[in-house]
């Protein structure tokens, strides 16, 4: 148990050099952990979709969650990649 304690003190904090690595960071752990979610829920949906019969409802809703999922991931792949493009442009680095 001493051990577990000493390792605790003397534990370092995560450290970015800049704003700029901490921020990118963070979209692109958003981006791997979002895009496995959204595949395994359009599938999902897909499946109850197929599943849901004649019920008219059922199938506008399970539709409007399949569409909402795509502006999402559009949303968070979609501005990544067009920040990327303007920092380029603009004169940032990558």
């Amino acid at each position: 148990m001493a051990n577990d304690i000493t390792a605790y003190n003397n534990a370092q904090p995560i450290q970015f050099q800049s704003l700029d690595q901490l921020l990118w960071g963070v979209v692109k752990t958003l981006q791997y952990f979002s895009l496995p979610v959204m595949a395994l829920s359009i599938a999902a949906l897909g499946i109850a979709l197929i599943a849901s019969g004649d019920d008219t409802e059922r199938k506008s809703r399970l539709k409007g969650w399949i569409f909402n999922i795509l502006i999402g991931g559009l949303l968070v792949f979609g501005a990544a990649s067009l920040a990327s493009i303007l920092k380029q442009f603009i004169g940032g680095t990558n």
